[in-house]
């Protein structure tokens, strides 16, 4: 039974996570990673990422190259294009963590492991479905974990340490400091864990950390023909800082630091439930008869609280954690299932709860008027409805196998996500929908025109992305040399005096207005000057 439900498992992953992937507008994070990949295209420049012709420093560019890849292979910047690396990159990081926990568990529990990562809540119903960094970065977050630890538990120093700072310099092109801070949380775990501290000053560690710094010198050496380093670095620090306690008020600080593990739970369901399995036989004794469980979890709690203190923090910020702490839960419900203690019993009931309960939703959905865009609604929701019922009944009629078949159930429930509720929250998206259609009608009117966006008027970057598909290559910012011919893109709250006699306007969903695309009347002679607060969006005015 389990080969078979892996294999029904293995055949809903494609629907699951590919069914409508294309269909909702971007996010603005989106339109950041994709339209920052759209200009090294168009400009021939892999080394220096820009937004709008300008200087981008937020982060380094090795997502933008993966993508890049992705659109040159698709043949267009599309919205299925720029998320399709981040379904590979899942199925990668999935495929990883049955690889190394297969050593440790059973070919069952590996399996299980492997399609938790992608059916805890936060991965399965959003992460999976954005191009943004997160999934990838997290991918290489713990696979750097997870090789120090194989090759450190057995002492092989230079493999443990040279892979890892390897990852560790990947991870920083990918998404900047953070790569630097998991590394070294983990060693301290490991070293403290194996009892050899030594090893921190010994040359496998000396060398090959020095090794992945050579291997970040010579990008920004490359870099440094363009930007001054001293900036980028700066604005490194501040992307990392910005959701650390420093920069919140303490009230902020309390509040967080007691909502975060309320909240992170809810966001991994139904896997963070399995908690309770800590208790009872399943308690740190017990648990640390597997070391790979145990590691795993000493791993998770010593990462974790760089991000309990830190407001303001993603649930995506955390998704190369979460597997690790499923490692651990999976010891202990081996054991609670074994006793078959009243621990084991409960989750099960649970589980059935809400399985039943979703079963008995999903014939009723057509109902929804917003489903009425959906083709052929109930004979799917019959469809689905029949799927779902013969899983609830495997998971009732035998014990054996019961996280597989919930594992299972979650894939199907993610495929009606895709065809009942990704179509009406899409065609529903009215702001989205009004970027996208403002940008292209614009830049089709005002196509034998030259474009640009006014000094550091504030831009939404889905909206920008829009913009430069649509006109077909870089809408650059100019700050200074304005004519009376080119076409200005203007935040009227920013240049209430800039006053462009307007051709067109384009919709910006987040601030609710319109931004006028015309010409100036008087174009001023001085550069723009800085703003007090240069905001994501508004530019630096490096070039």
């Amino acid at each position: 039974m389990p080969r078979k439900l892996f294999i029904v498992a293995l055949l809903l992953l494609p629907a699951a996570l590919l069914i409508n992937l294309g269909l909702m507008v971007f996010i603005d994070d989106e339109g950041i990673r994709s339209l920052v990949t759209q200009e090294m295209l168009w400009t021939g420049n892999y080394l220096a990422p820009t937004l709008h012709g300008d200087a981008y420093l937020n982060k380094p560019p090795l997502f933008n190259w993966l993508l890049a890849v992705s659109f040159v292979l698709h043949g267009e910047a599309s919205e299925w294009a720029a998320r399709l690396p981040t379904v590979i990159s899942l199925l990668g990081f999935a495929a990883t963590a049955y690889y190394f926990s297969r050593r440790h568990f059973s070919d069952y529990y590996a399996g299980v492991h492997a399609l938790m990562v992608i059916t805890c809540g936060r991965m399965l119903f959003w992460d999976s479905m954005l191009a943004l960094i997160d999934v990838t970065f997290s991918w290489v977050v713990y696979t750097q974990i997870m090789l120090l630890y194989a090759y450190g538990r057995r002492g092989e120093w230079w493999k443990a340490f040279g892979w890892s700072y390897a990852l560790t310099a990947v991870g920083f092109m990918l998404k900047g400091l953070p790569a630097i801070i998991f590394q070294g949380v983990t060693i301290f775990a490991l070293l403290t864990w194996v009892r050899g501290w030594k090893q921190f000053v010994r040359l496998p560690h000396l060398l090959t950390g020095a090794l992945s710094v050579a291997m970040l010198g010579v990008y920004y050496w490359l870099y440094s023909a363009y930007v001054p380093l001293g900036m980028v670095f700066q604005r490194l620090f501040v992307e990392s800082g910005k959701r650390t306690a420093a920069a919140h008020g303490w009230w902020e600080n309390v509040g967080h630091f007691v909502a975060f593990p309320f909240e992170m739970s809810y966001h991994f369901l139904p896997w963070t439930v399995l908690s309770v399995c800590f208790f009872g036989v399943g308690r740190w004794k017990a648990l640390k008869a597997n070391d790979f469980a145990a590691f795993c979890l000493v791993a998770f709690l010593a990462n974790l609280p760089v991000y309990w203190v830190s407001p303001n923090v993603y649930p995506r910020y955390l998704l190369m954690l979460f597997p690790l702490l499923f490692a651990a839960h999976l010891q202990s419900y081996s054991l609670h299932l074994r006793a078959r203690t009243k621990i084991y019993h409960g989750l099960r009931y649970l589980f059935l709860g809400a399985a039943l309960m979703a079963t008995i939703v999903i014939p009723f959905i057509p109902l929804v008027p917003e489903t009425a865009v959906v083709s052929f609604p109930w004979v799917k929701s019959i469809f689905f409805c029949g799927s779902a019922g013969a899983v609830f009944w495997m998971m009732w009629s035998e014990h054996r196998g019961l996280l597989l078949k919930l594992c299972v159930f979650l894939l199907l429930l993610r495929v009606i996500f895709n065809c009942f509720i990704l179509p009406p929250r899409a065609a529903g998206d009215v702001r989205g929908i009004a970027l996208r259609e403002t940008a292209v009608s614009s830049m089709g009117s005002l196509r034998e025109s030259q474009v640009a966006v006014y000094g550091y008027s504030l831009m939404e970057p889905a909206t920008s992305f829009y913009l430069s598909r649509a006109r077909g290559g870089v809408i650059r910012r100019q700050f200074e040399r304005f004519d009376g011919e080119t076409l200005y893109i203007v935040s009227p709250w920013q240049y209430p005096r800039a006053g462009p006699v307007a051709a067109d306007s384009v919709y910006l969903r987040h601030q609710h207005r319109y931004y006028p695309i015309g010409r100036l009347p008087t174009p001023p002679r001085a550069r723009v000057e800085d703003p007090e607060e240069l905001l994501d969006g508004m530019g630096t005015g490096l070039w």
